[in-house]
């Protein structure tokens, strides 16, 4: 009787420890999708800015081959090249996969689904190591735009944008502080040699991050039967 008594103890204890631990990792994984749908929808914005700027460019690239640079209108080519002096980032919604990590409970989760959690991790990471790439070119750029382009025409291009008025200020033969053609064609080199890195980036690093962030929500929402 004793022994059966220490064996149901035993049971039921176990029994206990393995709902508690089922109920901590159900927690977490609500918390994990709940950073999934940040970082989803930080994407799709993110995703939007890149093809419109890339889509600018493009045009930008038509203009070149019918006019000479010298041809365009300074609004037009301020217009056009402004994307470049930016650099797009995206903030990743990390605390709960850190803390995953760092208290050992990502173990508590099916093998399967601890390897889509270590690789969204490590397609993150990565990407948020390329995006100190970004901020790099971007003040270089900055640096030939503002060598090209007085600073109070750029302001007023720059509040303009999203609005009517951008329109009108497009067309305008706004002030140069250099007419350096071979500056400006500098210049139209770096638009479209960061017009191909963004391409690659948004085809070969964003999208596949993107779609993983994706297919790890929908794995957690079916294993944990969260909404």
């Amino acid at each position: 009787m004793l022994f059966l008594a220490v064996t149901l103890g035993f049971f039921v204890e176990n029994q206990r420890e393995h709902y508690v631990e089922h109920q901590k990792t159900k927690q977490y994984a609500s918390s994990l999708a709940d950073d999934l749908k940040k970082d989803t929808l930080a994407f799709r914005v993110l995703k939007k800015s890149y093809t419109s700027d890339i889509d600018k460019i493009d045009t930008f690239r038509n203009m070149l081959k019918y006019n000479s640079i010298s041809q365009i209108p300074v609004g037009s080519l301020y217009y056009y090249c402004e994307p470049v002096i930016w650099a797009k980032a995206i903030v990743f919604h990390d605390a709960t996969i850190q803390q995953l990590k760092n208290s050992g409970n990502l173990r508590y989760f099916p093998t399967a689904l601890q390897n889509k959690i270590s690789e969204y991790d490590r397609l993150t990471r990565e990407l948020s190591s390329r995006q100190e790439n970004e901020l790099y070119f971007s003040r270089v750029s900055r640096e030939i735009m503002t060598g090209i382009f007085d600073a109070e025409s750029i302001l007023a291009i720059t509040n303009a944008l999203g609005t009517k008025d951008v329109e009108m200020l497009r067309e305008k033969d706004i002030k140069l502080i250099n007419k350096d053609t071979l500056l400006l064609k500098k210049l139209a080199n770096e638009i479209i040699f960061r017009q191909g890195s963004w391409q690659y980036r948004l085809q070969q690093i964003i999208e596949p991050t993107n779609l993983a962030a994706i297919d790890l929500l929908a794995h957690l929402q079916k294993e944990y039967h969260l909404n």
